[in-house]
């Protein structure tokens, strides 16, 4: 049985999520279940957050109890060593903004052991589409949104991720979406992704941007003569299984974000008012789960 995710926060599995505001018409098939209409992204996930559940006010964990022997180990070597990467990326981060102290970012309370990180893998299921929907038609997985955190580490397993470098958003979800103005982000076997999130964009007053992306289904080889098994339809178009590991770089909750003072003159006054950070996490997650504005 499926462990769900709880109402505060996303760990364990969860299948319903809508990230933009994309929505396919399309009919889709996927293997083994009958013909729906896709209301949410096409994905399912498995999450956990921190360890250390007194510091971090978040959750505990939630392991599937049939799950394989070395299912929780071997997640939570990832959470560590991404742990790490990311103490080391923010020391990056902060010489590339010329703060005064290369761990701004690690002291303070901003990101330590109290951090409300999560490491979630994805799955993206085998999908076909039926004639009617035409072969050049963009087919959602996951719909055009950004991220929530500091940053993001991904872990990609195959083509499909997409990014706007421009574009109208409210709240970090794509309030228009310009569908000839989307990248292909080149699949790279042996590579992280980064991507800046919203908290980012906040600390340095829109001079650093959060990276509006999507995931869509990647077309295989498909024939004129397949046909779906139990309706005899043709299908023009079939996307294989993908799957991926993202690590979301969440601060400490009660980490306060401002804009940096050396991002505000004249020309750029502040953007934003101050936030703190797990007020603004859960908010942009009850967004995602349909369950505010």
């Amino acid at each position: 049985a499926s462990v769900p995710m709880t109402n505060n926060y996303p760990y364990g599995y969860e299948n319903h999520e809508s990230l933009g505001i994309e929505r396919s018409t399309a009919t889709a098939v996927k293997k083994d279940q009958p013909s729906s209409i896709l209301r949410h992204d096409s994905k399912e996930t498995f999450s956990i957050g921190p360890i250390d559940r007194e510091k971090s006010g978040m959750p505990s964990r939630k392991w599937q109890k049939d799950a394989p022997a070395t299912f929780a180990p071997a997640l939570t070597q990832y959470f560590n060593a991404m742990e790490n990467l990311a103490s080391v990326l923010f020391r990056g981060l902060a010489l590339a903004l010329q703060l005064d102290d290369s761990s701004w970012f690690l002291n303070e309370g901003r990101f330590d052991e109290g951090h409300q990180c999560a490491l979630r893998i994805l799955n993206y299921p085998h999908l076909e589409y039926e004639e009617e929907e035409g072969p050049k038609k963009v087919h959602i997985r996951a719909g055009a949104h950004t991220d929530y955190g500091a940053m993001t580490i991904l872990k990609s397993g195959g083509p499909g991720l997409q990014l706007q470098l421009s574009s109208s958003k409210s709240n970090g979800v794509a309030s228009t979406v310009d569908d000839t103005a989307w990248i292909d982000v080149p699949h790279l076997s042996d590579a992280f992704i980064i991507n800046l999130g919203d908290l980012m964009q906040r600390w340095t007053n829109d001079k650093w941007r959060s990276t509006l992306h999507r995931v869509i289904a990647v077309a295989d080889d498909c024939g004129t003569d397949q046909k779906n098994n139990n309706d005899n339809i043709p299908i023009v178009f079939q996307s294989v299984r993908r799957q991926s590991i993202a690590f979301f770089v969440n601060m400490n909750g009660n980490a306060n974000i401002v804009p940096f003072d050396t991002c505000i003159d004249d020309e750029h006054p502040s953007q934003y008012d101050a936030v703190k950070a797990s007020d603004y996490l859960i908010k942009r997650h009850a967004q995602s789960m349909g369950n505010a504005t």
